[in-house]
C-alpha cells in the first residue's frame, strides 16, 4: 500500500524505502497498535485485528466486518476492523514466504482476535 515506505505498523528493525538501515524507534518512533488505542476510546463496541493470510483468516475477516457494519447500523457505537496482510512486493518476497514471514514476526507482535466486545452504556 505504500510502495515499500515504511507505514505506522512497520516493525522495529524492518529495512523499508524510506527506512532502508531498519526502523529505530529513536528516528523513526515505535510501531502504533491502531486498535489497541481504538479500543480505549468512548463509544468503541467492537474492536478487532484480523489477518487474511489464509483462507480461514479470509473468513473469519469477512465475518468481522460484516459484525463491524452491523454493529455501526445498529447505533451500538463504531467498530473497527484492523486487517493484518502481507506487502510481498515490499517486501521482496514471494506470497508464500511472506505468509510465513508473517506468522512468525508480524502476527506475535499484532496479536489476531476480539480487542473489544461491548455495548454502549445506557443513558
Amino acid at each position: 500500500m505504500t510502495g515499500g515506505q515504511m507505514s505506522p505498523t512497520t516493525l522495529l528493525g524492518m529495512k523499508t524505502a524510506t527506512t532502508p538501515c531498519g526502523r529505530d524507534a529513536r528516528l523513526n518512533g515505535f510501531p502504533y497498535k491502531i486498535a489497541d488505542m481504538m479500543a480505549h476510546l468512548d463509544g468503541a463496541t467492537y474492536i478487532t485485528r484480523q489477518s487474511v493470510h489464509t483462507p480461514a483468516n479470509v473468513r473469519k475477516c469477512k465475518k468481522a466486518i460484516r459484525k463491524a457494519f452491523e454493529n455501526s447500523l445498529a447505533g451500538n457505537g463504531y467498530s473497527l476492523v484492523e486487517v493484518v496482510a502481507t506487502c510481498n512486493s515490499g517486501w521482496k518476497l514471494s506470497p508464500v514466504a511472506a505468509n510465513k514471514w508473517m506468522e512468525e514476526n508480524l502476527i506475535p507482535e499484532y496479536p489476531l482476535g476480539d480487542i473489544k466486545c461491548a455495548e454502549l452504556p445506557k443513558q
